[in-house]
């Protein structure tokens, strides 16, 4: 007699996709276990942004509205407008219909980890994977022992063990290599900011440092951002690496001279690759899934994360779910609501991401300018996810709820 698998999904990586992934399967009343190689609460490099399609999934899927997100103390700061610069040239600064809110990873993640727990997952923190068997669907753990599941779902970020353990056939590296991104980030005191503001800048930057402000053409194929926290001021820039290889380091200092924030330039950055259009089109393989940074999930153009890590979380848990009570296929169902619900609207922001560092390498500022005020709305209400990058129309399919 074949033995019974361990679980009916093991989860790797405990950050906002592995732990959506382990709370709905949950929810839908499998067994999970959850493995993250770290305890929390634990640091997270990351600006923290969430868009209003962040809030409305936080809202739909657990049940937390904007005035529960502020009880729980997962909101840091709200910005209520925003600036946008190409060079030290102000391209539009107007009002948000919507805020954006901010919040801090450790506080963030950890909530995530406690609610799937509180749905039946198991949590085990401080277990690092060193092997998996995708074909037997075996997961063996730096404690020596092994898990058996009818899936595995590869949450474990941009690093991701599980990706790297694919082959290539699966993944194909040339792509994922062309349009991986690198940012360097520095997270500053509000209080020391407000008292070495320079009054040099070039950009001046908000008074009492409330106004997030994005600015193209510090780096190439990038953009470098000012994000307002409650304590602390988040500066840094983010590329494609191989647009910029190794010329990011002074393009931070030169950055932080047009800001104003110069007399920080000597304080040593935080660095770390992220997803900037390599999102793997068919991430799934045998009994394996890849959600999140782990299958290069985020947006083309701003580099936001933690939306694509949440949805893409929530179409494998359905997945798997379809897998496990009616027997159909793990891979061809995860890639079919994938196409359905996500890629379509990736490859159109990375047409527009193309279009927009196109112009500014061949310094075609007056038609992108133009074209930036003419479709302000829009764009932000795609960024927001009211609208679709797809000729800017609304489309239902993409943040609601799959059956």
């Amino acid at each position: 007699m074949e033995s019974r698998p361990d679980y009916d999904a093991v989860v790797i990586g405990g950050g906002p996709a592995g732990s959506t992934a382990a709370y709905l399967l949950g929810r839908f009343g499998h067994r999970v276990a959850l493995f993250e190689r770290q305890r929390y609460p634990r640091d997270k490099l990351c600006a923290g942004c969430l868009s209003q399609k962040s809030v409305r999934f936080l809202e739909r899927v657990y049940s937390l509205p904007v005035p529960a997100l502020r009880k729980e103390g997962l909101l840091d700061f709200t910005g209520t407008d925003y600036a946008l610069y190409i060079g030290s040239n102000r391209v539009l600064a107007e009002d948000l219909a919507e805020p954006f809110h901010f919040t801090r990873r450790e506080r963030y993640d950890t909530y995530l980890a406690h609610k799937a727990a509180e749905a039946g997952a198991e949590i085990h923190e401080g277990v690092d994977v060193t092997a998996i068997d995708h074909v037997n669907r075996i997961v063996t753990t730096s404690d020596g022992e092994q898990y058996t599941a009818r899936a595995i779902i590869g949450a474990d970020g941009i690093h991701s063990r599980v990706r790297r353990s694919l082959p290539d056939s699966a993944i194909d590296p040339e792509r994922w290599n062309k349009n991986l991104g690198w940012a360097l980030e520095l997270a500053i005191p509000r209080e020391e900011a407000e008292v070495r503001m320079s009054e040099e800048a070039t950009i001046r930057l908000s008074d009492g440092l409330t106004t997030p402000c994005l600015v193209l053409d510090v780096c190439r194929w990038g953009y470098g951002w000012v994000f307002p926290n409650r304590e602390e001021i988040i500066v840094g820039i983010g590329g494609l690496i191989e647009k910029n290889r190794r010329g990011l380091p002074d393009r931070l200092r030169e950055f932080l001279k047009v800001v104003g924030l110069s007399a920080f330039e000597e304080r040593k950055p935080a660095g770390w690759p992220l997803p900037f259009g390599n999102y793997i089109t068919s991430p799934a393989y045998e009994g394996t899934l890849l959600v999140g940074d782990a299958g290069g999930f985020a947006s083309p153009i701003l580099g936001e994360g933690i939306f694509y890590a949440h949805r893409t979380a929530e179409l494998a848990a359905h997945a798997v779910d379809r897998h496990i009570t009616t027997g159909a296929p793990l891979a061809g169902t995860y890639t079919s609501l994938l196409n359905r619900r996500l890629i379509p609207e990736l490859q159109a922001e990375m047409r527009l991401r193309d279009f927009i560092y196109r112009c500014l390498d061949a310094r075609m500022y007056i038609p992108l300018v133009a074209l930036m005020r003419t479709t302000r709305r829009r764009v932000i209400d795609a960024v927001q996810g009211s609208r679709s990058f797809r000729r800017f129309r609304h489309d239902e399919d993409l943040h609601t709820a799959v059956w």
